[in-house]
């Protein structure tokens, strides 16, 4: 297994052609159209965590951004976890697992964020429990450029890094589209 992280700038032809199939397959036509996301207007990652494996194929990405939002009205640096993807011939061998932690040592390490926020589906819980990320239990308010310029998310949100309040439990305002 070989890892990268590289700002999406960077990336080369072969490394967007290279997502770009994993994303093909991860998210053909038919699991996009019955997204519960599929209506919302997504913020793009800034890093790219890049997980290939023994053969030189991409087999999972994780998307990596740094917003300014707040907590309880109060300034807080955020990152975001988004675009998490791994091929389904690599699940269960630890690939987006070792992105996540890569993804999660840059933000914390390299952009020195308050904490980090993902969405997560409920199925998929426990392995980001595993990996030391909570439910987030408070409001977290997103922008949508067809919604109110403030909307609530209503997805459900976890969090790592906000092991105390209010963190975990207080209002969000990412002052921008999800991630």
């Amino acid at each position: 297994m070989r890892l990268e992280l590289k700002p999406v700038a960077a990336l080369s032809d072969a490394e967007r052609a290279a997502l770009k199939a994993l994303t093909a397959v991860v998210y053909p036509p038919e699991v996009v159209a019955a997204s519960p996301g599929r209506h919302l207007t997504w913020a793009p990652p800034d890093y790219s965590a890049l997980v290939w494996d023994e053969e030189g194929v991409l087999v999972s990405h994780v998307g990596l951004l740094v917003r300014a939002g707040t907590v309880d009205g109060a300034a807080v640096k955020i990152g975001g976890i988004g675009s998490v993807k791994t091929h389904p011939r690599g699940e269960g061998r630890g690939y987006a697992s070792a992105g996540l932690r890569l993804a999660a040592a840059a933000l914390n390490d390299d952009h020195r964020v308050a904490f980090s926020l993902l969405v997560c589906r409920d199925h998929l819980l426990p392995f980001y429990n595993r990996l030391g990320w909570l439910s987030f239990s408070g409001r977290l308010f997103v922008e949508q450029p067809a919604a109110a310029p403030r909307s609530r998310s209503t997805a459900r949100w976890c969090c790592r890094g906000c092991a105390r309040p209010p963190h975990r439990t207080g209002t969000i305002d990412l002052n921008g589209p999800p991630w």
